[in-house]
């Protein structure tokens, strides 16, 4: 039942284990290395009888060579015409204390039996995984030519008791990765699976293969211990499309990214990511919605993308910038004016962008009567020309931006009532130095803009460059940034390093007063700050490997 379960769920193969069975039959893995059975036919006949004729897919015989009598070349052949697929070394002496297991090597029973085992089965054909515990049996075990390698540390805890298990998730994974590296060392086309063990759940075993790299798993009691077929179904089903679900999320996060991507809009940082979830949310309803931030934060982009996000996309946006001037040239436009005596009323951009979109640009600077007019045809959907009286009503919706100063809040630009009406949807722009993660896109989206080609070469970014960048305080955000790069691939060296960009930012953005260039430590522990402590992730924005960055750590004493 187990083994038709696990095929139409998708399972690869079918150990055929004494283990396996002695918790069908009500007891436990540590069973498995009791001499209460001949394990050997034991396993011969459940596999043949129940296993082999139920499944299509490839069954490893488990083969135990505790037995001095045993003539493996003579029982490899007996286990080939069986039609078994493949071997592996189970129970192993791996499983022993130390006592024990010394007596069979003592006695030519110990690990080098079982190397011999794997070894001559893979010369009659015969697929082979081997059991490994330590670093050293890997070694010996890929050196001996093993095409696959199952890491054991423990058998399966007893999950109905709620015992503890003997190794903890953390400790597996350091454990695991390290016997691994050995392993792939040797040979790097060697596949490395992780057997048993305290994982019990699927999200369990996407944490192991992110930070150990393995390639899959082999389930015991976690796949076979419960008892009815469908509750097999869904949890080998679960271990088997964890990658699956992951591909999926990255496949739901590259369209959010590559929503933002088509208006420019580079999201990587979680900060930014959180804004363009932020805009696709507003964007579904015809509610205004204001979007600000510093100068050069890229509050014009993300306005448009609502637009592009929202019902109206079909319709062509009105775009207007206010700007400071006499009030005809203002508020007169966007409200539209009474004319003198024998002329006509000046058409508001309201009324032409009825049923459409108004992109109304720096609202901060429209002044206080404009921004009092805005609010009351926010909360009654009509206005009043300048110098008019009559009522005019129109259907535009409104998304705005605003410029407010580095710590500064709205309140210091909008006069009480207009934020009144946008409070709660609004979209704060993060500046540039809060979202660092994103600076190796926006330099190749901006690399991009500049040579005006999509295959343009990066340009790459030495450590001592990415510590100034990051050590900048950015004042003009992406606008500056877009002017760096502009300087920047002019250059014949498209390796870039501090020296040569200091006086870049320097002569962009000159400081106000000496500030201190992030010193490494700090750069990583900022980096860190920003991941939450997740080091794949902070090497990935950092743009280390995640050796170089655990070296760092470790060396710069970050963590103690």
């Amino acid at each position: 039942m187990t083994a038709r379960a696990a095929e139409r769920a998708g399972a690869d193969f079918v150990l055929a284990l004494n283990a396996g069975r002695f918790r069908a039959m009500g007891g436990s893995s540590p069973a498995s290395i009791l001499p209460i059975r001949n394990t050997n036919e034991f396993v011969a006949g459940f596999g043949r009888t129940e296993i082999l004729p139920s499944t299509k897919l490839p069954v490893f015989f488990g083969a135990c060579t505790f037995d001095p009598q045993l003539d493996i070349d003579r029982f490899l052949d007996r286990i080939i015409g069986w039609g078994f697929s493949g071997v592996t070394n189970f129970p192993s002496v791996i499983h022993i204390d130390d006592y024990r297991r010394s007596l069979l090597e003592k006695s030519g029973l110990g690990y080098a039996r079982e190397i011999e085992l794997l070894v001559k089965a893979a010369k009659r054909g015969l697929i082979t995984i081997a059991y490994t515990r330590t670093q050293s049996e890997a070694r010996r075990m890929v050196e001996a030519g093993a095409e696959a390698i199952c890491i054991n540390f423990n058998l399966n805890r007893e999950i109905e008791s709620g015992s503890h298990p003997s190794i903890s998730l953390s400790e597996l994974a350091a454990r695991t990765s390290a016997v691994a590296r050995v392993a792939q060392s040797i040979d790097k086309s060697v596949i490395c699976l992780l057997g048993g063990g305290p994982i019990t759940k699927p999200v369990e075993l996407l944490d192991i293969c992110r930070e150990t790299g393995i390639q899959g798993f082999i389930g015991g009691s976690s796949l076979d211990r419960v008892p009815l077929e469908m509750s097999v179904l869904e949890v080998t089903s679960g271990f088997k499309t964890v990658h699956l679900l992951r591909e999926k999320v990255d496949l739901l996060e590259r369209q959010l990214q590559l929503s933002g991507f088509r208006h420019g809009i580079i999201a990587q940082s979680s900060i930014m990511k959180r804004v363009l979830e932020t805009a696709r949310r507003l964007a579904g309803n015809p509610n205004p919605v204001l979007v600000w931030g510093e100068a050069g934060s890229g509050k014009r982009r993300i306005a448009s993308l609502i637009h592009a996000f929202s019902d109206r996309k079909h319709t062509k946006a009105t775009l207007f910038h206010c700007r400071q001037g006499p009030a005809i040239d203002t508020v007169g436009a966007l409200f539209g004016a009474e004319g003198a005596e024998n002329r006509r009323r000046q058409l508001s951009l309201l009324e032409a962008a009825s049923d459409s979109t108004l992109l109304l640009m720096h609202v901060n600077q429209l002044p206080r009567d404009g921004q009092e007019r805005l609010a009351d045809y926010l909360e009654t959907g009509s206005f009043t020309p300048l110098n008019g009286v009559s009522v005019v009503r129109s259907n535009a919706q409104i998304i705005a931006t605003a410029t407010v100063a580095r710590g500064a809040g709205l309140e210091s630009v909008l006069c009480p009532r207009l934020l009144a009406f946008l409070v709660g949807l609004d979209i704060e722009l993060p500046p540039l130095p809060n979202r660092l993660e994103d600076l190796p896109q926006l330099i190749q989206h901006f690399t991009v803009e500049a040579k005006g080609d999509s295959n343009a070469q990066t340009l790459i970014i030495e450590k001592s460059a990415f510590l100034a960048l990051a050590g900048h305080h950015w004042p003009g955000n992406l606008r500056e940034l877009r002017q760096i790069v502009n300087r920047l691939v002019t250059l014949k060296d498209t390796h870039i390093v501090g020296d040569v960009l200091k006086p870049l930012l320097n002569a962009v953005s000159p400081p106000p007063r000496p500030t201190a260039a992030f010193s490494e430590r700090e750069w990583i522990i900022e980096g860190l700050k920003r991941n939450r402590l997740h080091r794949g992730k902070t090497a990935r924005s950092l743009g280390l490997s995640r050796k170089t960055l655990y070296n760092k750590i470790k060396k710069l004493r970050i963590l103690e």
